[in-house]
């Protein structure tokens, strides 16, 4: 199959940016200590078409040449029409292809092994979005939403050109699930640990190949109890919960970006995906960075 690369990463985060620990139970836990607070008025839509148009900035491509947009989220404005939809209207695309995907907290990684069939299969271009804004359904004051965050990442996707790009991608998940905490939690690190051993073996690496582990935002003591269990060292796992909240499917593309903005991530770097969450559901993918540019809206 012909490879994906990622032309362009873009992010969108609103300014304003609230304190959660002194006041949120169980910090400690999920390692949350900010969380990012939309403004009145801006929606899911809003914050992805946002994030497109830095993805599309970085990419050095018009909107015009998108044959496909892919929003990865579980907090959609509306049912109908999609966030999609919206985005496609508000960045006044051409009559493409735009649909919502909606897999919990793997969201965003699920939508990237559509798009990178979609690519493999001859589209120039697809735009990937994961984008959560929880104003609307949750109370905000309340202790129990302190850990949630908002905000939008997202990435032009192209055919490769050269070494770099998406090697593999793999989803999953479990028919059965059980609402025993500790039950959930090993059934997602037997997926998990399944899910890379197959996404390794489909991109010809090892773990040792990996430079990077961007785990799942929302789990950290999952993903460090994986890191344990495989033999990752803990230096090469990046989790940053503490400066955004949960970001469900804004994650997996806001962490790469901040991998390389910060100089993590170089040209011909791989780096391992990773995402767990609720029914339960898992997804890994592996991307070697071929220097797609990166732009904060």
């Amino acid at each position: 199959m012909a490879l994906s690369a990622i032309a362009g990463l873009g992010v969108y985060r609103p300014p304003a940016s609230t304190p959660s620990a002194k006041r949120l139970t169980g910090s400690d836990v999920t390692g949350v200590s900010y969380r990012v607070r939309a403004e009145h008025g801006l929606t899911t839509a809003s914050l992805a078409a946002g994030a497109a148009r830095a993805a599309l900035r970085a990419a050095g491509i018009d909107a015009s040449d998108l044959q496909m947009v892919i929003v990865g989220t579980t907090t959609p404005d509306v049912l109908w029409p999609s966030t999609a939809c919206l985005v496609q209207t508000d960045l006044q695309l051409p009559m493409v292809a735009s649909f919502d995907l909606y897999a919990a907290e793997t969201s965003l990684l699920a939508a990237l092994n559509v798009a990178i069939h979609y690519v493999a299969a001859g589209a120039p271009a697809v735009l990937l979005i994961g984008a959560e804004s929880d104003n609307q359904l949750v109370d905000l004051p309340g202790q129990g939403a302190a850990t949630h965050g908002r905000a939008a990442s997202a990435a032009v996707l192209t055919q490769a050109g050269g070494d770099g790009g998406v090697l593999a991608s793999m989803t999953g998940g479990s028919a059965h699930p059980d609402a025993n905490g500790d039950m959930v939690d090993r059934t997602l690190l037997r997926g998990l640990t399944d899910g890379v051993t197959e996404c390794l073996r489909k991109a010809n690496l090892t773990l040792p190949d990996i430079d990077l582990v961007i785990g799942e935002q929302s789990a950290p003591e999952i993903m460090q109890a994986w890191c344990k269990a495989s033999g990752v060292s803990s230096s090469r796992l990046v989790l940053n919960p503490a400066r955004y909240g949960s970001l469900l499917a804004a994650a997996p593309l806001m962490a790469l970006h901040d991998t390389v903005v910060e100089g993590r991530l170089h040209n011909g770097m791989t780096a391992l995906l990773l995402g767990c969450g609720s029914g339960p559901s898992w997804a890994a993918a592996c991307v070697r960075w071929g220097g797609g540019g990166t732009v904060e809206w």
